[in-house]
């Protein structure tokens, strides 16, 4: 994609998303330069991290998925795409990521994408290259992401009102960035 394209692409999916709320005013930046990463990022690095109430214990086959949706701008310039690619446990630390240690009655839960998820990410970030590299290529096109974490968020009602950070690393020279704060209850709303 032209750097103007995404750019204006990015610049209006950052507005929408500063509309919503849960979203932090500081991660707007980040937000904004974040379908270029992907596009280039090393799916090892790749991670999300999740700050949680201590009690909260999710159900034990669970797992955050990244979303990921692709549309070209001039159909059949690419194939579109529309994936949720599952994330799997880490068995590393919040601590040794970077990541603060988590207050009193808080813990963190990280996960990152297992080897079948890293490998269908190129599969994309390959394809996006080979169809921008053909002569001609009409290049532009929208790159949505999200986290989708309801599975997660199931909990004792107890807990329905406690805090839930979610943060992304997409590179791991720049560490994790928060991208969304909210309740239990509230990712169940999303749904």
């Amino acid at each position: 994609m032209p750097s103007l394209t995404r750019r204006s692409l990015v610049l209006a999916a950052g507005a929408a998303l500063a509309a919503c709320s849960g979203i932090p005013l500081r991660s707007l930046p980040r937000l904004a330069q974040l379908s270029g990463q992907m596009l280039d990022a090393n799916p090892a690095h790749f991670m999300v991290a999740l700050q949680v109430d201590a009690r909260l214990t999710p159900p034990a086959a669970a797992v955050p998925y990244l979303q990921l949706k692709l549309t070209p701008k001039v159909a059949g310039a690419f194939e579109p795409v529309d994936k949720k690619l599952p994330l799997a446990m880490s068995s590393t630390g919040g601590a040794t990521l970077g990541l603060d240690a988590p207050g009193p009655g808080r813990r963190w839960l990280v996960y990152s994408l297992p080897p079948a998820t890293q490998a269908e990410l190129q599969r994309v970030q390959n394809m996006v290259r080979r169809a921008q590299a053909q002569p001609g290529y009409q290049r532009g096109g929208t790159l949505a992401l999200g986290v989708e974490q309801n599975d997660l968020a199931v909990a004792d009602p107890a807990l329905a009102h406690t805090k839930w950070s979610t943060w992304m690393q997409v590179k791991q020279s720049e560490g994790f960035f928060e991208i969304w704060n909210g309740t239990p209850e509230e990712i169940q709303k999303l749904k």
